[in-house]
């Protein structure tokens, strides 16, 4: 079994100690610099208008036998990639 990361002093129940800070929410401009990443990847990748035609791409172009690409929809672009096949 993996084991989890530390998030900083507990009790014996796992909340967190008083007086102790948790976990700290991303600031305006963390948030604002992972968008801005996240826009300059979908930039990069293909984008296709419709569900069907992402997958008839994926199925076209699919490297081997046994492997298999698959489609979900961008938050970002609000269109749809393709995942490679493995």
């Amino acid at each position: 079994m993996p084991r989890r990361k530390p998030t900083g002093p507990r009790d014996r129940r796992g909340a967190p100690r008083p007086g102790q800070a948790g976990p700290r929410e991303p600031t305006a401009q963390q948030t604002a610099d992972y968008l801005e990443r996240q826009r300059v990847v979908c930039r990069r990748k293909d984008r296709y208008a419709s569900e069907s035609e992402a997958r008839a791409f994926a199925l076209m172009h699919q490297p081997g036998p046994g492997s298999r690409a698959d489609v979900y929809r961008c938050e970002i672009c609000d269109g749809w990639h393709h995942t490679r096949g493995r």
